[in-house]
């Protein structure tokens, strides 16, 4: 996917653990760009980016965060921040779907999306774990239990 400056329009998908993914951005560009619809309950499992910065932006539902060992919950118009090495995670909330979007630095996060959708479900450890060490991400733990 070749950056190109104006609008940004969804180029591709991905699907995986609840996480539905509209890929704006990625490919050459200097940045991951994803819309992101996530599930109620679910979410991504306690992980590091150790080679990406991301910004989460809220733009409906709620969600917890485990940014570090801190809990959030984040609204409609939250944006959250972490550093890449960080560890975090989220969990959409209330029963209802969230949808934000997700820009990570540099671009990379939109294959590794790609590779987790194309995986067969249920997931295959081993096949996880690979995917994991080919885009720099470390899962440490389950996903986030959501803040009452």
């Amino acid at each position: 996917m070749e950056a190109k400056a104006g609008k940004l329009q969804g180029e591709d998908r991905a699907s995986f653990s609840g996480i539905d993914a509209e890929i704006m951005l990625g490919g050459d560009s200097p940045l991951t760009v994803l819309e992101m619809r996530v599930e109620p309950g679910l979410g991504a499992p306690a992980h590091m980016s150790n080679s990406e910065d991301k910004i989460f932006v809220v733009k409906e539902g709620r969600l917890t965060f485990l940014v570090g060992e801190e809990q959030v919950v984040a609204d409609r118009c939250d944006t959250i921040f972490v550093p890449r090495g960080v560890v975090h995670s989220f969990t959409a909330m209330d029963g209802k779907d969230a949808r934000m979007t997700l820009v990570s630095n540099p671009a990379r996060h939109d294959r590794f999306f790609k590779a987790m959708g194309d995986l067969s479900e249920p997931h295959e450890p081993s096949e996880v774990q690979a995917i994991c060490e080919r885009f720099d991400q470390a899962i440490v733990g389950p996903v986030v239990v959501p803040i009452d």
